[in-house]
């Protein structure tokens, strides 16, 4: 699950280019699969706050009802923060279990 979570977060910065459509669409669906995986094994350690950040990523990269914002300059600071959340994730992975 760690490089899992590191793959994801090296395609979010690779995101902050310009890529065809279709990249951003698999990364949409990778992104959510990959958040809810992380929610529920956050939850199960109980870390609150790592599922509230998950929870957002995955309603932001929701495949389902995706959300679209106006411009792609305003999907690069979420795909940068989203891939620093899943990169300390992966770092910190099963360090911070209370």
């Amino acid at each position: 699950m760690r490089l899992f979570t590191f793959f994801t977060a090296a395609l979010l910065f690779i995101a902050t280019i310009k890529l065809p459509i279709g990249f951003y669409t698999a990364l949409r669906i990778l992104v959510f699969i990959c958040s809810i995986l992380l929610i529920r094994s956050s939850y199960q350690d109980s870390l609150t706050n790592w599922v509230i950040l998950f929870l957002v990523i995955a309603v932001l990269f929701n495949p389902i009802l995706p959300v679209y914002l106006y411009k792609k300059s305003i999907w690069i600071p979420i795909d940068v923060i989203a891939g620093i959340l899943f990169l300390a994730k992966g770092l910190f992975w099963r360090r911070n279990i209370k």
